[in-house]
């Protein structure tokens, strides 16, 4: 398969990246620093560009069989990078012909308490605009004609692929603590191989 990933450079966009290729896709990942992918390899093409500017991306969505996106920015002001790539991201992947669209957010837009005390308490408040600026990119995601799975896993940690994990369907899980970032790659390139996550948005944690 041929897969457009935005994200690439960073801790699950690494996981991501090379899983992918150990698949056997094709990955071209748009990324605003090349350097920061520091192997090649005979199915990945790296192209500079930036989710902000959509001229910088526009081509390489084109004859693409999937966009996966794990963008991720962090900030205790207001933001909007999410929403705004989102839309941006969207529209060109519609434009190509594009239908597929597997994105990662995080169960902190959940308004439900969910995790440990401390999270609850202390770091969603904390990233709470972060979390605010999440939702509206689900609702632009949700909004659109596009094949899409939302994917929002709890706490990101590192460690090994383990395969094994839950999976909320309603996008929702109790005890939902902590993943590896490997394991929620894992979980996104599954995403690929079934129509049944179509229009769905996932919960996975240990």
């Amino acid at each position: 398969m041929k897969l457009c990933l935005f994200g690439a450079t960073g801790g699950t966009g690494q996981e991501l990246l090379q899983q992918a290729l150990d698949r056997g896709h094709e990955v071209t990942a748009i990324v605003r620093r090349p350097a920061a992918i520091p192997f090649t390899h005979a199915r990945l093409r790296v192209m500079v560009g930036d989710a902000l500017q959509p001229d910088s991306f526009a081509a390489a969505l084109h004859h693409q069989d999937a966009v996966l996106s794990v963008l991720g920015r962090n900030s205790f002001k207001p933001m909007t990078f999410y929403r705004q790539s989102a839309r941006l991201i969207v529209e060109q992947m519609e434009i190509a012909g594009v239908q597929r669209l597997v994105c990662l957010t995080s169960v902190g837009v959940v308004d439900k308490p969910i995790g440990p005390l401390l999270y609850r308490w202390l770091v969603k408040p904390l990233l709470g605009n972060i979390y605010d600026d999440m939702r509206q990119m689900e609702q632009i995601i949700r909004e659109s004609r596009l094949a899409w799975t939302i994917v929002r896993p709890s706490r990101l940690v590192d460690g090994k692929r383990i395969g094994q994990y839950r999976v909320g369907a309603s996008g929702e899980l109790d005890r939902a603590y902590s993943i590896s970032r490997a394991d929620v790659a894992n979980c996104l390139l599954n995403q690929l191989d079934t129509q049944a996550t179509w229009q769905q948005t996932l919960a996975v944690a240990y």
